[in-house]
């Protein structure tokens, strides 16, 4: 008999001391939170924790320092906007393990919170180590994980800690697992997946996983790029990631054996640089000079990916379709957007640079089935691939 993932209202809390691992990799700007949804994600946990009568150590991570103190990556800004959303003192130190954080948590009354510094301070949490699993374990009797968007990854406080405390998963968490199993299960057909953005490397083994499964891949971003290249298309002076253009060209030879449909853009809009006034141009992909940028798909390519979205069952989405974060080149990632919102399929957002581009672009959020801040884990799940941390709490 498979093992239930054991959850927060299944743990008693009473008069405890609660380490939380939340996700609070947020963007920051000169210092303060420019998107604070992650940390609301997390606040219906914690204020349960605290309504009983528990105090509440919180652990996070920021950005991707490798080991080293990064005072731009620190999580001071996320506790002070943490402190603002509870209505109540977070107190922050700027140190994850050792005496003065062991001292603090020791200190803790009912009621209060203490926010930690960054855990990938410490090279041991991305390598797994559990002599700083361990030390962690320390400032709580109860581990409550709620960082969804980081399950599909081995470190110290995703798979260490529960090794060394009772662990439950969190309510976000918890319905994030829940909602996206179902969905994912069994897709309403036709499933359509578009996989936009730049990281290569996080989508192209979700794309071969998908092979078989999805009927149709649509194409855009850094990512259509790479793709592009692997058809041997001039790309220009446009991101793509070389290294993976083998695994381009054997994901589209899988995919037409198999009798998956992978569109790609056909057209596309073209830079000669990234600015906010740079003049931009529509060509044929067969057009693209050696000087150019591709900076968003084109019109014609739009039209092409109509179809398949209009009579979809289920879409999954991640990534943008160019560089949305420019109001110049935003035209592709809006349209398709404004396609699926409202729509009747399931629809299924994923992904921090996918959220920011719809709230950015203003599109109704409430037009879509579910969105998620969490790309890797996301995919993750959808490929049918093991959770490292959902294992842990089972």
């Amino acid at each position: 008999m498979t093992k239930k993932m054991k959850t927060l209202k299944q743990a008693n809390l009473k008069g405890k001391r609660v380490l939380v691992r939340v996700d609070f990799n947020v963007p920051l700007k000169q210092g303060k939170v420019t998107d604070d949804s992650r940390i609301k994600e997390a606040l219906p946990t914690i204020e349960y924790i605290l309504s009983q009568n528990s105090s509440v150590v919180v652990i996070s991570h920021l950005g991707r320092p490798e080991g080293k103190r990064v005072s731009a990556m620190s999580l001071k800004p996320a506790a002070k906007r943490l402190e603002k959303l509870l209505g109540k003192k977070v107190e922050f130190l700027n140190e994850t393990i050792g005496l003065k954080a062991q001292e603090k948590a020791n200190k803790l009354k009912p009621g209060q919170v203490l926010c930690l510094e960054n855990l990938r301070f410490s090279s041991q949490e991305e390598l797994g180590d559990d002599e700083f699993a361990k030390k962690l374990a320390t400032l709580g009797n109860i581990f409550i994980q709620e960082a969804f968007s980081c399950a599909h990854r081995s470190h110290a406080s995703m798979v260490g800690v529960p090794r060394f405390l009772p662990s439950y998963a969190g309510l976000h968490f918890e319905e994030e697992h829940t909602k996206l199993s179902k969905i994912f299960k069994d897709p309403k057909k036709p499933f359509v997946i578009i996989a936009g953005g730049k990281k290569t490397e996080t989508k192209v083994g979700l794309l071969e996983k998908m092979i078989g499964k999805a009927d149709i891949i649509l194409l855009g971003g850094g990512l259509s790029n790479t793709f592009l290249a692997a058809e041997s298309y001039e790309i220009g002076k446009s991101f793509y990631e070389e290294s993976y253009v083998s695994d381009a060209e054997r994901v589209l030879r899988e995919a037409y054996d198999k009798g998956t449909e992978i569109l790609m853009p056909s057209d596309v809009l073209i830079a000669k640089n990234v600015t906010e006034t740079a003049r931009t141009e529509e060509k044929d992909v067969e057009q693209i000079g050696p000087n150019d940028i591709i900076v968003d798909i084109g019109p014609k390519t739009i039209s092409r990916y109509a179809q398949p979205i209009k009579f979809a069952g289920t879409i999954f989405w991640n990534g943008p379709m160019g560089i949305a974060e420019s109001k110049n080149f935003e035209s592709g990632t809006r349209a398709i957007a404004n396609m699926i919102s409202g729509g009747d399929m399931i629809s299924v957002l994923g992904g921090g640079d996918t959220l920011a581009a719809i709230r950015s672009l203003k599109i109704d959020e409430n037009g879509f089935t579910y969105i998620s801040s969490s790309g890797g884990a996301l995919m993750k799940l959808l490929s049918g691939d093991k959770m490292p941390a959902i294992d842990a709490l089972k």
